[in-house]
């Protein structure tokens, strides 16, 4: 194993610690760490994020994803008291809760009083937070990401962000078409986790449209070559600018009467017509 010592790296607790003995070579470096602040917020986003909020209680554990709109959620939660963090990622819009008191990880049922997660991306203000602060536990994926770990934070609220989100519920997270966008992430682990939680929350949040509305993000069918990432098995809330989806458990034509229902006003003539080819009216 190859590491690199960097000073500017936060010190945390958790299972995040590697013996020297496990350790080949070191590599020092003195450079600074790659900073990303909080997203822009626009009308959109905000809409999203107030229609989630407002199915947030009091006590839920959250799981942030990455993104605009997650983070939008997150700057509607304020208001909220004793919530919780197990999550993959850690940024800005978590350390903005923490700093209001809206989280304390009081009530949370695995690990109470700790925030978990396992890697982090934001300011030099969020790096400082982190370092040797014992409220704060980083460990590897396949602790933080484990459907059957995770899920025993009662009222698990998964917030994750996509691309596409075809009539029947799939998503299309990582690519364009064929081409790749991202990674794969934890998306389908803390789906199924929040799925699995008492009192949980899988929400997959999305703007209606593209391409400044040239494009709608509900379709009929994924398209051609897209990475399909969450089933319609697992897919529980879809939320848009335009209200709530609430698609598990319910047949091929509920789910396409309440997704075209929160489609962008001007494409949900369209998706009845290419709902009625399809035979899922």
């Amino acid at each position: 194993m190859v590491l690199e010592v960097n000073p500017n790296v936060p010190f945390t607790h958790g299972q995040c610690h590697v013996h020297i003995d496990q350790v080949t070579a070191l590599v020092e470096s003195a450079d600074a760490l790659l900073e990303v602040g909080l997203p822009a917020i626009g009308p959109v986003q905000e809409a999203i994020g107030k229609y989630v909020a407002d199915m947030i209680d009091d006590g839920a554990t959250l799981q942030i994803g990455y993104g605009g709109i997650p983070d939008a959620v997150v700057m509607q939660l304020a208001s909220k008291h004793d919530l919780g963090i197990h999550t993959e990622m850690i940024g800005d819009g978590i350390l903005t809760l923490v700093e209001c008191g809206a989280v304390t990880n009081r009530r949370k049922t695995l690990m109470p009083g700790k925030m978990v997660a396992t890697f982090a991306l934001g300011s030099r203000k969020l790096y400082q937070f982190m370092h040797n602060n014992p409220m704060l536990e980083m460990h590897p994926a396949n602790f933080t990401n484990d459907p059957y770990i995770a899920s025993q934070n009662d009222n698990l609220m998964a917030i994750n962000a996509t691309l596409q989100v075809d009539l029947l519920g799939q998503c299309g997270s990582e690519s364009i078409a064929h081409l790749p966008y991202s990674g794969t992430g934890g998306q389908v682990d803390f789906v199924r986790a929040a799925n699995r939680s008492r009192g949980g929350k899988a929400f997959i949040v999305l703007p209606s449209t593209a391409k400044n509305g040239a494009v709608s993000r509900i379709v009929p069918a994924l398209a051609p070559g897209t990475h399909a990432t969450t089933s319609k098995n697992d897919v529980n809330y879809v939320v848009t600018e335009y209200g709530v989806a609430q698609l598990r458990g319910k047949s091929a034509k509920q789910r396409a009467q309440e997704l075209i229902a929160i489609a962008h006003p001007d494409y949900r003539g369209w998706l009845r017509e290419e709902a009625n080819k399809l035979c899922v009216f």
